[in-house]
């Protein structure tokens, strides 16, 4: 039997998965997608391509039952219909069948191409599916293989659930930016010699008006590589610029911390956006540190390392935020035009209990002042971990011990309230 193309496998699965449903019987959709095959578009062509993946449905074709359909349904994409099937279980069996033909490397003009196949399969359920129901789901399915790296999925039901969250947060959270419903909390960071407040880290918080409270990370994996990223960057960079500068009238005299996402770097208009905030709000450069995540850091994509630069030779500082937690090169560092490095709380919360936590902190802060880097302490929660990093030689604390995130009204009132010197002298004063 031929493989169907698009609209015909459509007509015909639909038909097909109709009668088996009137039946009573059980389908299935499998999708099959191919990550290598996009590589091979600028390297051998897209003819070529196109005529392996009819080769590799065609051993589909020739390995199924006679009554499946096979359709290629997309660039690099293969759908299946697996009809009458005795269980739901063998429609994994056939999954399964379908990764042992497709993993062995694929000749190609004399070479062997690895296929990388993810498979997703999606049973129809006892009321019977409709055919882009069963897709959609065997899609989902698809995706969240890749994210769990797994060669085969099943779906479920609450596979659905976080995709259609997403976009209905994507679409709100382009509102939000634009109307209003995000803010800043600061966060304080004190020296830990001097008990000064140095800065403080300016945090993203949206409060949805159906979902509630959004956690930041789930809200920047919205953003990220959409449209909307640079437009989030825009408005986090001037608001902290801004309150900045407020709360340092209301005589709170600290620096502003503000991530920036691997994203960031990569957008051509990043330096005149921060050159634009520097001249609007009248914020000293050097008070302003730009945190990154280590992973975008360690990004070797060209430019990342001269945007970095650029934002150094304008005067603003550097960290490395998270620093522990990824793939750190210590070539890579060497590069960088760091200022700081951030210890990230995983190793910071347990320190005093866990003589390996302990051991990896004392060698961090080590390694940074080596570089000639400050380094700051991340999720300081109690006195004995300031104590310890106290001797440690840390530069910076920030936790819940010294403050959360706040807005910037009550950041003034409770360093006017509290702090009025804007200094802890002792650990003591910094419980008090």
């Amino acid at each position: 039997m031929t493989i169907l193309a698009y609209q015909h496998f459509l007509q015909q699965a639909s038909r097909r998965l109709h009668d088996e449903c009137q039946s009573g019987r059980r389908n299935a959709v499998l999708i099959i997608n191919f990550e290598r095959l996009i590589e091979l578009d600028g390297i051998l062509g897209f003819t070529i391509v196109d005529n392996t993946l009819q080769q590799i449905a065609q051993q589909l074709r020739d390995a199924l039952n006679p009554d499946d359909l096979v359709g290629i349904t997309g660039r690099y994409q293969i759908c299946c219909l697996l009809v009458d099937l005795l269980t739901d279980a063998h429609a994994m069996l056939a999954a399964h069948k379908i990764l042992r033909i497709l993993t062995p490397p694929f000749v190609l003009d004399r070479k062997n191409i690895i296929l990388a196949p993810r498979l997703g399969v999606a049973v129809n359920s006892a009321s019977g599916d409709e055919l882009d129901q069963l897709m959609c789901n065997a899609s989902a399915a698809v995706r969240q293989a890749k994210l769990e790296q797994l060669p085969i999925k099943l779906f479920h039901t609450e596979m659905q659930d976080p995709l259609l969250f997403q976009i209905d947060l994507w679409s709100d959270l382009g509102n939000a930016i634009e109307n209003g419903g995000l803010y800043l909390g600061y966060q304080p960071q004190i020296d830990i010699v001097s008990g000064k407040i140095k800065s403080t880290e300016a945090l993203l918080r949206w409060h949805h008006p159906h979902h509630g409270p959004i956690r930041t990370d789930k809200l920047i994996q919205v953003a990220e590589g959409t449209a909307l990223m640079s437009k989030l960057t825009l408005w986090v960079f001037h608001t902290a610029l801004r309150e900045c500068s407020e709360y340092r009238k209301a005589g709170l005299n600290a620096g502003v911390s503000i991530n920036f996402s691997a994203d960031d770097l990569r957008d051509p208009e990043l330096t005149e956006l921060v050159l634009q905030g520097l001249s609007l709000w009248n914020v000293p450069p050097e008070d302003i540190t730009i945190e990154l995540t280590e992973t975008a850091v360690m990004d070797n994509q060209a430019g990342t390392l001269d945007t970095l630069c650029q934002l150094k030779d304008m005067g603003l500082k550097l960290a490395m935020d998270d620093f522990g937690t990824g793939y750190s090169s210590m070539a890579r560092m060497l590069d960088l035009p760091l200022d700081e490095v951030k210890i990230d709380m995983v190793f910071v919360k347990h320190m005093t209990t866990h003589h390996k936590h302990d051991r990896i902190v004392d060698s961090m802060i080590n390694l940074a002042h080596r570089l000639n880097l400050s380094v700051v302490a991340e999720g300081v929660e109690d006195v004995a971990t300031y104590e310890r990093l106290r001797t440690l030689g840390c530069d910076v604390i920030q936790g819940y011990l010294i403050g959360k995130a706040m807005p910037l009204p009550e950041l003034i009132k409770t360093v006017n309230d509290q702090f009025p010197a804007h200094c802890f002298r002792t650990a003591s004063q910094i419980i008090a």
